[in-house]
Order: C-alpha cells, then sequence, then structure tokens
C-alpha cells in the first residue's frame, strides 16, 4: 500500500499488518504486537526521514511464518541505530528495529527487516 508521508497514517500500517498476520494464521497477540511495533517504527522513521510525499509499505507472511516489512521512503538516506539520551523524545525506533528484528537492512529507498513470527 502507498500513502501519504503523515504521521497518521502508521496506524493505517499496524491494522493491515493485524490483518495480514491473522490471515496467515499467527494469533499469538504479542507476536502481532511485535509486528506492528516493528512496523510503527520503520513507517514512521520512513515519514519523518524520507524525502517524498508518499511511502510505500509492504508486508507478507509467508506458511512458515516468515514476516518480511518492507517501507520505501523514497530517501537516499540510510536509517541509523541511535543511541538517545534519557530526555530525548526520538531516536530509538531504530535500536527497537534492531532489537526485534531478526534481521534489518536497506536496499535502494528501501527499508526492511525479518521477523519469525509462530503459527496457529
Amino acid at each position: 500500500m502507498s500513502f501519504d508521508a503523515d504521521p497518521r497514517r502508521v496506524e493505517a500500517a499496524r491494522r493491515v499488518t493485524a490483518a495480514v498476520l491473522g490471515r496467515a494464521g499467527v494469533r499469538d497477540r504479542d507476536v502481532v504486537g511485535t509486528v506492528q511495533l516493528l512496523v510503527s517504527e520503520i513507517v514512521t522513521n520512513a515519514i519523518v526521514h524520507g524525502e517524498a510525499n508518499s511511502v510505500s509499505f509492504q508486508i507478507t507472511c509467508d506458511p512458515t511464518g516468515e514476516v518480511l516489512i518492507e517501507v520505501d521512503d523514497h530517501s537516499a538516506g540510510a536509517p541509523e541505530v541511535r543511541k538517545a539520551d534519557p530526555d530525548d523524545e526520538g531516536g530509538r525506533g531504530m535500536q527497537l528495529v534492531s532489537f526485534f528484528a531478526r534481521d534489518w537492512g536497506r536496499k535502494g529507498t528501501r527499508t526492511w527487516c525479518t521477523f519469525t513470527a509462530a503459527s496457529g
């Protein structure tokens, strides 16, 4: 899905995530919540730091429970894992992605991460 680079669109991406995982048979609320957190952080990062008026988001979950999240912010810059100071209001998103995702990276203008979800 593609949408305007508007922070209010993060919730729509979270809802799509829950629906995709549900159709794939992922029922564990903690797993769904963790994947939604990853989506929130990567989509928010794209909206805040991207250079375009739109963001593209894709999530897939295969039958084995492998989740792939991809967000295209149309920007040449790459996200960074930063160490935020305790008083900072932001700067922790990619720390969370780095911690919870099995793997993550950047390919062109697309940030991606993977997660293994238990099905059933």
